[in-house]
């Protein structure tokens, strides 16, 4: 009896070592025991009011004692709603949310450069259209010159214009070396449009339609900045979440670190196993680096796209969305981005410019009538002289043009240009539509899977945690299972983001991204659902 329980000694020596050296922990770090698989430590998670969707516990959970293991689910839940509380709808707290985004968003529209390019592209198609409606009108001419000459005939011209002729002038002489006479003449012509071969009235109909096909482009790059915008704002979303996670991950190992590192220097725990464990930990660390790098550079995208400094700081929300799946056949994706796609309406708008302007080419054979008149003054000193005016009508009319054929054939070929141009953009909408539906339902099958695997994860960190503290498991199979739950995490969240992406890709691909989905959507990404 004595041998057995010298031999058993050693052993109970071991575990009343470890309990002690726990406890001593436990009493220094109170709250860092209630880190909870690849999730932030207790202490940093601030308490919400359950959502309808998930209820939260009232109170700090409690781990089961070392010999008694809760059910799979009561772990779960205690490791996972901890931080829940920071994706649920009501678990936003301070700054960032739906008010950051949608400020963000209005900047980035104000600053975008290829909206204000369009914009000012309209203004040119209103311009043109009002070019071409002051065809209607008449147009009215002034001019006035001096002429000194002794050419016999200007001067006998002069005389008459000038009411000055007298019976002097028509000596055979004075017609023959009249002198030097000077003229000053003024007057005003003014042209008066009848019929122009309908040149007028095309123009004016085809401004019309490029004012229209503007108006589109305008719309449409309109949503193509608002769809940069929530890409933009997803990656740093969800960059800072990775951080976020990355970080309450290395600190949990930290601790745990700390904790076989005072029992090695006891004895208790292997050089070998410890010295491991801190290996492991330092890819976490290396992972951080790289969610902060991503994290800037997702910042520095958002900022140059709002016009802002680089780094400049934005408020980020800590809720996250949970995928909500959205059932919708491509069929009726591509149906509604034939109805609502404005770049698509843009070019049936410059088909229909080019439309008209065959017809105006083909309307240039018809002729061309103006009524004009014209008053005049000569004098040869300011102050007498003779008044005259001139009326009629002018038409004319090409007999033959030898250029109007090769006109009309070219206006042809630039209309069946912009019809082809219309199809292979309805294939372009099509493949990317059927693509970016494909992306989306990859990423919700993805992020159902890995939120199975998260809980699997977490599940086995706590009793890879509570094996380690009884023993059985070394300090290394507790930091490489954080280290495997970071990653199912990670693969999480970037699920997510790749499923949030696919969205709104989804609504700027079928024409449904104007303001109204904008600002739906920056309440489900933005913390006010």
């Amino acid at each position: 009896m004595a041998k057995k329980l010298l031999s058993i000694a050693p052993l109970l020596l071991f575990l009343f070592m470890l309990e002690i050296t726990i406890l001593r922990s436990e009493s220094a770090n109170p709250l860092n025991d209630n880190v909870s698989g690849p999730y932030a430590p207790a202490d940093k998670v601030q308490p919400s009011s359950p959502s309808p969707s998930t209820s939260i516990p009232s109170q700090q959970p409690v781990l089961a004692p070392h010999n008694e293991y809760p059910s799979q689910t009561e772990q779960v839940e205690l490791a996972f709603k901890k931080t829940q509380s920071l994706h649920s709808p009501d678990g936003f707290h301070g700054k960032g949310g739906k008010a950051v985004f949608i400020a963000v968003w209005k900047k980035i529209l104000a600053h975008y450069p290829e909206l204000k390019k369009k914009h000012a592209k309209l203004s040119e198609a209103i311009a043109q259209k009002a070019l071409a409606e002051s065809g209607y009108y008449p147009r009215l001419y002034g001019w006035a010159d001096t002429i000194t000459s002794d050419n016999p005939i200007l001067g006998f011209m002069m005389h008459m214009t000038e009411r000055n002729f007298t019976a002097q002038d028509f000596n055979v002489n004075t017609l023959n070396h009249p002198g030097t006479v000077s003229n000053q003449n003024a007057g005003l012509l003014a042209i008066f449009p009848i019929f122009d071969a309908m040149q007028t009235i095309d123009s004016v109909k085809a401004a019309k339609d490029a004012i229209k096909a503007k108006e589109e482009e305008e719309k449409y790059t309109r949503m193509e900045a608002s769809f940069l915008t929530i890409d933009a704002w997803v990656s740093l979303l969800f960059a800072d979440a990775e951080l976020y996670k990355a970080l309450s991950q290395l600190e949990s190992s930290k601790t745990d670190l700390n904790e076989a590192l005072q029992l090695m220097e006891q004895g208790l725990v292997l050089g070998a196993d410890f010295y491991m464990g801190r290996s492991l930990a330092a890819s976490i660390e290396q992972s951080k680096n790289g969610y902060q790098s991503r994290k800037r550079v997702a910042l520095v995208t958002l900022n140059t796209l709002a016009g802002t400094p680089a780094e400049s700081e934005i408020a980020i929300p800590k809720n996250l969305p949970r995928p909500k799946k959205i059932s919708k056949p491509l069929n009726a994706w591509f149906q509604e981005a034939i109805l609502y796609r404005s770049d698509l309406a843009a070019l049936r708008h410059m088909i229909q410019v080019q439309h008209t302007e065959v017809k105006k080419e083909k309307d240039s054979i018809m002729p061309n009538i103006n009524g004009f008149a014209t008053g005049m003054l000569d004098s040869d000193n300011f102050t007498t002289g003779g008044r005259s005016y001139t009326v009629g009508v002018l038409g004319t009319m090409a007999l033959f043009d030898p250029s109007r054929d090769p006109r009309i054939k070219r206006a042809k070929a630039e209309e069946e240009q912009l019809r082809h141009e219309e199809n292979v953009l309805k294939d372009t909408i099509q493949t990317k539509l059927a693509q970016a539906v494909t992306d989306l339902e990859s990423a919700y099958r993805d992020s159902e899977i890995l939120y199975r695997s998260l809980m699997d994860a977490t599940q086995s960190i706590l009793m890879t945690r509570d094996l380690y503290r009884e023993g059985r498991k070394t300090i290394a199979d507790l930091i490489q299972a954080r280290v495997y739950g970071l990653q199912v995490e990670i693969s999480y969240l970037e699920s997510v983001a790749r499923y949030e992406s696919s969205k709104a890709k989804l609504y700027f691909l079928s024409g449904q991204l104007d303001d109204y989905q904008v600002e739906k959507l920056a309440s489900e990404l933005g913390g006010e659902n």
